[in-house]
């Protein structure tokens, strides 16, 4: 089973890995094809002295609706660009329409595509504009200048962000007879909720869950472990915080039943809805991002809720989080690069990146941007919280590598074994290890990586 973060890096189209042969396939098959697929869709063009520009993004609904008003704006303001947005769902479309010569002038692409599309070719290095306009390492939150940088290129510009945490029912809490003014500080007492939470029928089958941890990555970070070391470019799944992790994790779904768990968890309702089973009463703690505080003032404003960080089991006290989003990149190919840069700073900038994050309830990349009025009227004492993990340095994402779909995806099969008690969680990692180098291995070799 997928955390609502796991979730969301599959619902969107599931994108290929992108590796030189694909490119030079697409180069041979697409072209003709593209002249038809994308009339309506090309990239720059100059009519006029006006040069248009064509910029494919990922959102849609609301959020779309507030980029296309920043588009609009812009519009307005630089009349000597006329921007013109088009929602996709990217994935193969780019690669494609990059491969036939006739990509968008800008993009958006979700951060286990950026490495993988970006050495390969398909888009322009940005870390040299990025300094020149001032958006160095200094400005950005902690860690954030090196978020999905794999060498020596910064391939795109990170959106906005996304940051994880634990929310808990106050109300179940002190019915239980917890304090929920003091939520988990250690693993122990995380587990000593989890337990006086759950509640079970005369038949064994699961009313309500304390709760059940889902990210194995954070809780991997939580318990001394990494997965990949930068210097050497080896996979390191088998270390011993790692292994102990999955242990940990496997016996949290052990007390409840993996089977058990998935009927109860097939009565969810919508998440984005009143039936959320947080809402609901149906989860007592869950993990999930700082985008959780808008539903519940949509959904459930009547719930009485907390927030905590990931308990360290190592050092105790507050632990790593992850962070995670998508990144804006400029294709190779496109006929007015200056002009698309041009768009992409003005976006990017701290005010506009202000009212972009606060429309979405996601964080700011640029430490500027937190101070800014659009910005702050959204953030309270929850919200901070969430800030606060990136400020103090304490947020980390999946290594940027040219197989991170692959990672996750392997990653998730290999737990869901581990909890159906199909494989141990030592020999789990250790073949996933083995596995992911192998993988990694043969994309960089593709790639002509050394």
């Amino acid at each position: 089973m997928l955390s609502y973060l796991e979730f969301r890096f599959f619902t969107q189209e599931r994108t290929m890995n992108v590796n030189k042969i694909k490119i030079w396939i697409f180069r041979v098959i697409v072209p003709v094809l593209m002249i038809f697929f994308l009339v309506g869709c090309r990239g720059a063009r100059e009519q006029n002295g006006v040069v248009e520009l064509t910029f494919w993004h990922a959102w849609g609904g609301y959020e779309g609706k507030a980029l296309e008003r920043l588009v609009d704006e812009f519009n307005q303001t630089h009349p000597h660009i006329r921007v013109k947005p088009s929602y996709f769902l990217i994935g193969d479309k780019l690669l494609a329409a990059i491969a036939g010569g006739v990509p968008p002038d800008i993009a958006t692409v979700w951060e286990w595509m950026l490495v993988s599309m970006g050495e390969s070719g398909c888009f322009l290095p940005l870390e040299d504009r990025m300094r020149e306009a001032g958006f160095t390492k200094e400005a950005y939150l902690p860690g954030i200048w090196e978020y999905g940088v794999f060498g020596e290129h910064h391939w795109g510009v990170p959106t906005t962000l996304n940051c994880m945490a634990i929310y808990y029912n106050k109300t179940l809490a002190r019915q239980a007879g917890l304090d929920p003014e003091h939520p988990p500080t250690t693993i122990k007492e995380l587990e000593h909720w989890a337990e006086t939470l759950n509640v079970f029928d005369n038949a064994g089958r699961i009313k309500r869950i304390g709760f059940v941890p889902s990210i194995a990555i954070i809780w991997f970070w939580n318990f001394g472990g990494r997965i990949y070391d930068p210097a050497t470019r080896t996979m390191t799944f088998d270390q011993p915080g790692n292994i102990r992790a999955l242990e940990w994790m496997n016996k949290m779904y052990q007390r409840v039943g993996l089977d058990n768990w998935r009927r109860f968890q097939a009565g969810f309702g919508a998440y984005q809805s009143p039936q959320n089973p947080f809402f609901t009463g149906k989860l007592a703690l869950k993990e999930d991002g700082q985008w959780l505080i808008m539903f519940i003032k949509q959904f459930a404003p009547e719930l009485d809720y907390g927030i905590f960080a990931y308990p360290d089991a190592v050092k105790g006290g507050a632990g790593y989080t992850s962070v995670s989003g998508s990144f804006w990149v400029i294709p190779v190919g496109t006929r007015h690069p200056e002009e698309a840069w041009e768009f992409l700073r003005w976006l990017i900038s701290p005010e506009q990146s202000a009212r972009f994050a606060a429309a979405l309830y996601n964080i700011p990349p640029l430490r500027a941007t937190l101070e800014r009025p659009e910005f702050k009227k959204i953030v309270d004492e929850k919200f901070q919280f969430f800030i606060n993990q990136l400020l103090e340095g304490r947020a980390r994402f999946y290594p940027p590598l040219p197989i991170t779909q692959i990672l996750v995806e392997k990653l998730n099969q290999r737990v869901e074994m581990v909890f159906a008690n199909r494989i141990t969680p030592e020999k789990a990692l250790k073949t996933l290890d083995k596995e992911l180098q192998s993988e990694l291995n043969r994309s960089l070799k593709f790639l002509g990586i050394k």
